[in-house]
């Protein structure tokens, strides 16, 4: 019964103050000390509002400022990540975004707040001028400098603006506190004054109390609870009241800014997932470069990684040169010494061998044992891949004889090393199964590369006949041996090399 005549009430196209006035009126005498008291009290209710409305007003264009300032360095770094110039416009359009909500909140602030607002302009000063030197090193193509002043003073500012924004709305929650406790004092207030006088009045009086209070409590507390999930993150509440007052409109801000709130949530959900996506590739790139550097010298797979090289993983047909090494003696020094020394003397050799492979260019193709299988010419191009393997090998003999030096102090028995090279078409890529796969080389020069290291005696670097012809001028030997491979129509004549002097 009570509640149909607060709506009709509520739905009066007046403002609060215009209700109570006729209100009072209707009341006679006594009612219009109540009238007097509850007016008072209204007004400083109104005010309580309207300040909550500014409050709310401050804290909305701190938050849309912050956000500006976070787009701007977001679409700083996918400018330099993707070299693309819409994002260069579009952190142009987050600045004169940025700039309207400072303006908004010059004209909401309160006096003792403006320093603070000053402080945030000239912090935005010095933002805009690191943002143009930015711009101007990104348009002159240097985009590590870009990059470093964007790191070192771009973003380092936009922290400066966000940390002033983010004091102006803790600022702004603690007045809000204040004025909703107050708001909520004065309604107390005015609940008393209505029910300790309408103890005394007529029964109009009373109805008409009752009926004002319907009217104007119902929206508060709808609001109050509204305000309440709002601020444990739920920013789908919505508020629907009958009143076409200052509740009503009260009510219409409350849901604008809830709407508002919701809608820059979900803008931050969808930058989380831009980042995870971000971070996704760039795991992807670090598993890419550690498989790089198992085959390539560390400075060649930066290179390729930074896109100063382009290689191709896929198998495919390429003239190359392919290497096989053999130590002669292993066997019988384990016989002698300690598996643990043992395993020392081999990770010494083929440390000292693998910094001789990246030395010339050379791709790690796999350890066996002692042996060490390496190819020239893949997956960066060599146009002398056979003078790179032979060069190789001999300074891998002479890397042996100080290696054997150094540890015949010690009365261990003399190793040697048999070196076998062959160039020739072969199959070359990453090969093997999803689960498991090597980049490596097939094929029937492979094969001759390493009959070679295994025929070849202490010392010895044979070569195939195509190896022979491209080392002229590096090398002189003699024919040794010919071989016979599978689909190859004539035998293959077998060279044992020596450098000029």
């Amino acid at each position: 019964m009570l509640h149909p005549v607060a709506d009709a009430v509520a739905r009066i196209g007046v403002g609060v103050h215009a209700k109570l006035l006729g209100g009072f009126l209707f009341g006679a005498l006594l009612l219009f000390v109540m009238g007097i008291l509850s007016l008072i009290v209204i007004n400083r209710m109104d005010q309580r509002v309207d300040e909550l409305t500014r409050l709310q007003e401050q804290s909305d264009s701190s938050r849309q400022a912050i956000y500006s300032i976070t787009a701007q360095s977001h679409f700083r770094a996918m400018a330099l990540v993707t070299l693309q110039d819409p994002w260069n416009q579009k952190i142009a359009l987050a600045k004169e975004s940025f700039t309207g909500h400072l303006d908004d909140l010059d004209a909401i602030v309160p006096t003792e707040q403006e320093d603070l607002l000053l402080d945030l302009r000239a912090t935005d000063g010095r933002f805009a001028s690191s943002s143009e030197e930015v711009l101007l090193l990104y348009n002159a193509g240097d985009l590590d400098q870009a990059l470093e002043v964007h790191i070192a003073a771009e973003h380092q500012i936009s922290h400066e603006l966000e940390d002033g924004l983010n004091t102006l709305i803790s600022i702004g929650n603690h007045d809000i506190a204040g004025a909703r406790d107050a708001f909520n004092s004065d309604r107390t207030a005015l609940t008393t004054i209505v029910a300790v006088v309408s103890g005394v009045s007529l029964l109009s009086a009373i109805a008409l109390g009752l009926v004002l209070s319907a009217a104007f409590v119902r929206p508060v507390h709808q609001i109050d609870r509204a305000l309440s999930k709002i601020a444990d993150g739920d920013f789908t509440q919505r508020v629907e009241v009958p009143n076409k007052d200052e509740f009503g409109t009260l009510s219409k801000n409350l849901n604008h800014t809830s709407s508002r709130l919701a809608s820059l949530y979900d803008e931050l959900q969808s930058l989380n997932q831009n980042l995870q996506i971000r971070v996704d590739g760039q795991v992807q790139q670090l598993e890419r470069a550690n498989r790089l550097k198992r085959y390539l010298a560390p400075q060649v797979a930066d290179s390729i990684l930074a896109g100063q090289t382009e290689v191709s993983l896929m198998s495919r047909r390429r003239n190359l040169t392919i290497f096989f090494s053999d130590v002669r003696g292993f066997t019988a020094l384990s016989e002698r010494i300690e598996p643990e020394e043992l395993v020392d003397r081999l990770n010494e050799y083929l440390s000292a061998m693998t910094e001789l492979v990246f030395k010339h260019g050379g791709t790690l193709d796999k350890y066996i044992g002692d042996a060490i299988m390496v190819f020239f010419g893949d997956p960066v191009h060599q146009e002398d891949h056979a003078q790179r393997a032979v060069r190789m090998a001999l300074e891998m003999r002479d890397k042996l004889h100080e290696l054997q030096a150094d540890w015949s102090l010690r009365h261990e028995e003399p190793l040697t090393i048999g070196m076998g090279i062959a160039t020739g078409y072969v199959t070359v890529g990453d090969i093997g199964s999803s689960a498991r796969s090597d980049y490596t080389v097939l094929g029937n020069h492979v094969n001759l590369a390493s009959r070679l290291a295994d025929q070849a005696k202490a010392d010895e670097i044979l070569v195939s006949e195509r190896t022979m012809a491209e080392n002229q001028d590096v090398v002189h030997g003699g024919e040794v041996d010919k071989i016979e491979l599978e689909g190859v129509s004539r035998p293959v004549r077998i060279y044992k090399i020596e450098p000029r002097t």
